[in-house]
């Protein structure tokens, strides 16, 4: 399904809640962040007991609830379960024995309505990837990624929006983060803004002509670099509204600048966007975050709990691949034997462009590992001048990289996460999260096999599969494995 333009869900979150239902909200909001950044209040939660000092705080950062207003959460097993249900199902309706319950514990039956709502919203958002029709062989790459990376990702796959650009405003970082995926060097420089302003904006209209104005918009002002760094970056973010209608997301570690977060809640919200998202990097940075700000004030943002000692996943990429065992290095065979944890934080499919180093490459999700270690591949890479001759090297990387059918003669290889596996009337790739089953007798049979060996080109797997077999079968054969995502697109790596 292809949108007209990209719209926000959100916009629809608080629709059927009064007043009163979302001071209540945003003040559950707090508490439930609490327990997740705060382990003594989070053993204090699960117990229901809590300290004088504890209900004190909660008192002090503008939760005005008595706690025990909460405590099915730490009373009834039934509504611990039913609580990661309505998280998980788009048509949630609590049980007839909890709605009972709930009777007597409003302000929990507001929450699982809330969260309910809100899931299920951005879930349609997430499904409905949007398309570049005005790029059509793009368009069709860009597809094809989708699929592998929902193949190879699995669950967390679903879960991306597939932006198509990715701006960074500086190189490096000042932050550091521990965990950091990318990996992303010290902060050498940023794009000024009094100097490059305009070519920003060029680069945006460019963009713009290539990809049209809606789909331009599926883009990132930063990827492995941190928004505050630049002093103007709210600036870069207007300017590319402006070109394109709509308000990119933004994600940072830095929100104890309360000024500059301030300017951008105030700006997310008049566009009804539920950004910007905070990371915090412990316990003291969270209790200065709720300081700082009102509940209502972060009525739309995300808090994401990163300290080291809190139970939250890191994907293990970046700075900390060395410290996990990848899904490479598991036995053959052996990929589906337990949960596959995220394996990326990487969203784009399409263009990383550093504006001040002036390079792109063509990047796409992948699952971390030594090959791949910020968890994306990089299929090319090329650099332009000025905003004049962007475009060219952007149609030059697409003319090169994204065929609209397999080339003749690139190697006709499986992606290079899947483990290839012949079966009694075809063939199996398993992925870390998934099996696919190619069945079909002789055709698949041969193609598997003769794929699995890596070294023929597309052109000489014809000529293999066309020896006594039927070559329009075999075509199309290839064309699903291509089409689907199944095969390697490295192209650069072989020329």
């Amino acid at each position: 399904m292809i949108q007209e333009k990209p719209k926000s869900a959100y916009m629809e979150v608080f629709t059927p809640f009064s007043d009163e239902d979302i001071s209540n909200i945003v003040m559950l909001k707090r508490v439930f962040e609490c327990a997740q950044g705060d382990k003594d209040f989070a053993k204090a939660f699960a117990a229901g007991k809590f300290s004088d000092e504890q209900i004190a705080r909660q008192k002090q950062i503008g939760v005005t609830f008595d706690l025990q207003e909460l405590a099915l959460c730490w009373t009834d097993d039934e509504f611990q379960s039913e609580l990661l249900l309505c998280m998980e199902n788009d048509d949630y309706s609590p049980p007839e024995t909890l709605q009972t319950k709930l009777k007597e514990y409003p302000l929990l039956g507001l929450w699982l309505r809330f969260l309910s709502r809100k899931n299920r919203l951005y879930r349609a958002t997430r499904r409905n990837i949007f398309r570049v029709p005005k790029c059509p062989p793009f368009d069709a790459w860009r597809w094809r990624r989708v699929l592998a990376a929902r193949s190879e990702l699995g669950y967390f796959g679903h879960y991306i929006d597939f932006p198509i650009l990715a701006f960074e405003l500086g190189d490096g970082c000042s932050v550091g983060c521990w965990f950091c995926a990318f990996s992303t060097q010290k902060l050498k420089t940023n794009l000024d803004y009094e100097r490059y302003g305009a070519f920003f904006r060029d680069i945006a209209e460019g963009c713009v002509s290539l990809f049209g104005k809606h789909a331009a918009a599926m883009a990132l002002l930063y990827y492995g670099t941190e928004p505050h760094d630049n002093p103007n970056y709210l600036d870069f973010i207007k300017d590319f509204k402006k070109v394109t209608g709509y308000a990119t997301c933004t994600s940072t570690a830095m929100p104890l600048d309360a000024d500059w977060l301030r300017s951008l809640i105030r700006f997310y919200r008049e566009e009804s966007q539920p950004w910007p998202r905070l990371s915090v990097l412990s316990k003291d940075m969270m209790n200065k975050i709720h300081d700082l700000y009102a509940p209502d004030e972060l009525r739309d943002v995300e808090l994401l709990m990163q300290m080291r000692e809190n139970e939250r996943r890191k994907v293990s990429g970046g700075r900390i691949l060395s410290e996990h065992q990848g899904m490479k290095e598991r036995e053959p065979g052996a990929y589906l034997d337990d949960i596959v944890p995220q394996g990326s934080i990487a969203c784009v499919s399409g263009f990383l462009i550093n504006t001040v180093r002036r390079d792109i490459q063509i990047v796409s999700p992948c699952y971390t590992c030594e090959r791949w270690p910020y968890g994306y591949r990089v299929y090319d890479k090329a650099e332009f001048k000025d905003a004049s001759d962007f475009p060219d090297v952007v149609r030059a990387l697409i003319d090169r990289n994204m065929p609209a059918h397999p080339p003749r003669d690139a190697a006709a290889r499986f992606r290079d996460d899947l483990l290839y596996k012949p079966t009694d009337d075809g063939f199996d790739l398993i992925s870390p999260n998934q099996i696919h089953h190619f069945t079909g007798g002789a055709v698949h049979t041969a193609l598997g096999n003769l794929i699995a060996q890596g070294d023929l080109t597309y052109d000489q797997l014809d000529d293999k599969l066309s020896e006594g077999g039927n070559p329009l079968l075999a075509g199309m054969a290839v064309n699903h494995l291509f089409d689907g995502g199944f095969m390697d697109e490295l192209y650069s790596e072989s020329r």
